[in-house]
């Protein structure tokens, strides 16, 4: 052979993820072989040898172990002396009308140690022969050469892949069913075309399976072909309604001289393709879509693996594309196969996306509108609650960002020549449209979180499936969030409507700190409030409190009926709070330190109201509201107006308060 075979070798690119390439090539050499000699009875045995030594694979089919050598066996012409030269010929273009690379063979010794050969042929019509050598990774890659009288006057050529090498056993597959669908896939050509000779697997076992019986039972009826020419070149498209229950995705295969090189899944492009179809019969299927040209046959890589499109879309090469064009076109014929398989399921999707969005996202209710409905077609169908919520936020991002840009572009308009065009005026109007969308859409944002606020709180005032009520924390991480302060949350984290809308505006909050941490007092102690709120800052002095007030929140675990010890009381918690802010001094916008004076302060005691809360309350002289649902006490001595209030008053309350949005955005609310 001419030339250096380990260095071919090493040098020939093929992923470790494709080890089934060279039985496709022993394959595809077979069926030319077969149809070189004219024979209709055209027949491949293909025998897999599994390695007992190694573990084995559990499987519905039983326990497999890894293979180990693969016999190809066909009835063509053989190696003959053509064609025998044209193997030991690297790169022979013997076959090139067919648009073989000559580097197949290459591939055997790739994945396999070694190939051995045996081949028993016609020589001119006329005398037998039997040529056996073998195929090895040496400098010259052939030994044992020889030409003998055949055993018998029958074509048989067989091609012994010897020695499955290590990288590419992993991803060998130990399933006779899962080789088959992948042999079926990349020959699915031949297959459609009615011209693919009889081939069968062989396992160790005994067991064998049919190719050509088993497309005939999973493709039970012929493809559709259809045609279209791009920038000077033809195509042809084979989209096949496949029934396999092994195949779960619609796919798109490139193919070069009638061999699969390139796959990609349908659904990248056309989300509807996401599942599985049914037909009129209720029987699912998959498109398998083959896509065929002599352009393709050009472009095809020598290693057989992948396509040399060009690269850049702007630069414009007469009779070249770019994948990106290609892909649109093959979208196109395939959307319209697909047509009458999808505009049912584009229905169903459109109601669930409507249904989703009136009764539980009003924030994208404006994605309804006819002009954003592309984007809704975009979006795959069944999707989980979840999932369709990302598509959503998605969409209205994309539209956000548009709607920026075309700000952008008003922007540079000149205003002296912008008022009396029609254009500006129509760019103008969409422009203040869109914004008033998505200023109702934000609206409606915000106040489907109060609502989703309002269930969570419900769920935590409840039994959890421990058998116990939640923690107090719980509840607290709801309404603000712990061990931090205003100057570290942001505004949007914080949901402190859910006791006051008014505590919201403040200048300083401290969640679960330490009094010392304080930013705008000095007060001593490890005391840690779980909500000290200090608003708004009047102007510093001598004689003006640095306040209007200070407002302290407790919270309880919801159901709580111990509170034995005196520091567990949380009348006398909230009061000992209350002491330590007002021995303290205020601090200026410079750091220094003010006295406090007499500040006006507010205590909430969120609990649930228990036999000992109550008990509590009616210790310290606390009145009842005339709801039952709370007790109120200003203390004189340190004047703080103290309120004992249950959860249950604080939920219904603030669904009270924001009934009318939700009733507006029809958002159920119990």
């Amino acid at each position: 052979m001419q030339v250096d075979i380990v260095g071919r070798i090493r040098n020939l690119q093929l992923p470790t993820t494709q080890p089934l390439i060279p039985i496709f090539e022993c394959l595809v050499n077979s069926i030319e072989a077969i149809e070189d000699c004219g024979t209709n009875e055209g027949r491949i045995d293909v025998y897999f040898e599994r390695d007992t030594r190694q573990a084995t694979l559990e499987t519905d089919e039983g326990p497999l172990s890894p293979i180990r050598d693969v016999k190809v066996v066909d009835n063509g012409a053989g190696f003959n002396d053509i064609n025998v030269k044209a193997f030991f010929l690297s790169d022979s273009t013997r076959k090139a009308n067919r648009g073989n690379k000559g580097i197949g063979r290459f591939t055997w010794l790739k994945v396999f140690n070694e190939a051995s050969v045996e081949s028993t042929y016609q020589q001119d019509g006329e005398s037998w022969a039997c040529r056996r050598f073998k195929f090895v990774l040496t400098t010259d890659g052939v030994e044992g050469d020889r030409v003998d009288e055949p055993p018998a006057q029958v074509r048989r050529t067989s091609v012994l892949l010897s020695g499955l090498r290590s990288e590419y056993e992993k991803h060998f597959p130990k399933s006779l069913e899962t080789i088959a669908h992948k042999v079926i896939d990349h020959l699915l050509i031949f297959f459609v075309g009615g011209k693919c000779p009889l081939i069968t697997l062989h396992d160790s076992d005994g067991r064998s399976l049919n190719l050509n019986h088993l497309f005939a039972e999973e493709a039970k009826e012929r493809a559709q072909e259809t045609r279209f020419n791009l920038k000077g070149h033809d195509f042809k498209v084979t989209v096949l309604r496949y029934q396999s229950s092994a195949a779960k995705s619609h796919t798109v295969s490139y193919c070069a001289n009638l061999r699969e090189v390139l796959e990609w899944k349908a659904a990248k492009a056309i989300p509807d393709l996401q599942g599985r179809l049914a037909d009129e019969h209720g029987e699912q299927f998959v498109f398998r879509t083959y896509v065929s040209s002599p352009y393709l046959d050009a472009k095809v890589s020598s290693e057989r693996t992948t396509f040399m499109f060009l690269s850049e879309a702007d630069i414009d090469f007469p009779g070249e594309m770019t994948r990106e064009e290609l892909d649109s076109a093959v979208v196109r014929v395939l959307s319209e196969v697909a047509e009458p398989y999808t505009t049912q399921l584009r229905a169903e999707k459109r109601q669930t996306i409507e249904s989703f969005i009136q009764q539980e996202a009003p924030q994208y209710r404006f994605q309804l509108q006819d002009r954003h409905r592309q984007r809704l077609e975009r979006i795959p169908a069944n999707l989980s609650k979840d999932q369709l919520d990302i598509e959503l936020y998605k969409a209205q991002k994309d539209i956000e960002i548009e709607h920026r840009q075309r700000a952008a572009d008003i922007m540079k308009m000149p205003l002296e020549t912008a008022l009396g065009e029609p254009e500006y005026a129509k760019l103008y109007s969409q422009y203040l449209d869109e914004e008033n969308e998505l200023g109702k859409a934000a609206l409606a944002k915000y106040v489907v979180h109060r609502r989703t606020i309002l269930e969570m709180l419900e769920a935590a005032l409840k039994v959890q499936e421990s058998g116990t009520y939640a923690r107090e924390d719980l509840v607290h991480s709801l309404i603000y969030p712990m061990r931090a302060d205003s100057e570290q949350v942001e505004f949007a984290r914080q949901n402190l409507w859910v006791v006051d809308e008014r505590l919201a505006y403040h200048t300083y909050l401290a969640s679960d700190l330490p009094m010392a941490r304080f930013k705008v007092v000095n007060a001593s102690g490890g005391d840690e409030p779980d909500l000290a709120v200090f608003n708004t800052a009047r102007a510093f002095s001598e004689t003006k409190s640095p306040f209007q007030s200070v407002v302290i929140v407790e919270f309880k675990r919801p159901e709580r009926n111990e509170y034995s010890i005196k520091d567990e009381n949380p009348v006398e918690q909230v009061l000992r709070y209350v002491k330590k802010i007002k021995e303290g001094t205020a601090k200026d916008k410079d750091g220094k330190t003010i006295n406090v004076g007499p500040i006006p302060f507010y205590a909430y005691i969120l609990c649930s109201l228990t036999p000992r809360m109550r008990s509590i309350a009616d210790n310290h002289d606390f009145v009842k509201t005339p709801d039952n649902e709370g007790y109120f006490k200003y203390h004189q001595a340190l004047g703080c107006y103290i309120e004992i209030v249950s959860y249950d008053k604080v939920l219904t309350d603030a669904k009270k308060r924001n009934r009318a949005f939700f009733d507006r955005l029809q958002l159920p609310m119990n």
